[in-house]
């Protein structure tokens, strides 16, 4: 028996080269475009941007009955209204809240202009142990948030 062998006709490897090659280029040529249409919408077409920054400048919680007294300070570029504060997570009541420095210095109705600060005091519903750390969050009424922990027995 005698086996006939055919002759098979095949890519030439510099065509398949060159095929591969250009396969190559055009998946980076989609995910370049891809990528930077992606990356174009999230940086040009983003959401406003929050200028309200307040920063914790002292405080004085030495007396634990007595509450803590706090002096913030708007470090942004804008004018700051505090709209509520959290203490450990609990909203405080604006009755809770007493203005030291303006005496308008209260819950929505203060504007701090930048480099203006505000000194209040908060009283906690419960009175914590002495040592222990207490976080304080102030939300401002343009969605800014500001977030501090002061220690009870402490000053800073």
């Amino acid at each position: 028996m005698i086996m006939k062998m055919t002759a098979r006709k095949a890519v030439d490897p510099i065509i398949a080269t060159l095929l591969l090659i250009a396969i190559a280029v055009a998946a980076g040529i989609i995910v370049y475009v891809y990528v930077n249409s992606l990356a174009g919408g999230l940086t040009q077409a983003g959401g406003q941007q929050v200028s309200d920054q307040i920063a914790m400048d002292a405080y004085n919680y030495g007396t634990i009955g007595s509450g803590v007294t706090m002096t913030v300070r708007d470090v942004g570029s804008g004018t700051v209204t505090i709209n509520s504060i959290f203490f450990d997570g609990i909203l405080v009541p604006s009755g809770s809240l007493t203005a030291q420095s303006p005496a308008t210095c209260a819950i929505g109705t203060v504007s701090i202009s930048p480099s203006g600060t505000c000194t209040f005091t908060l009283s906690p519903a419960t009175a914590p142990t002495s040592g222990t750390s207490h976080v304080v969050k102030i939300l401002t009424s343009s969605g800014g948030t500001s977030v501090m922990t002061v220690v009870a027995g402490r000053t800073g």
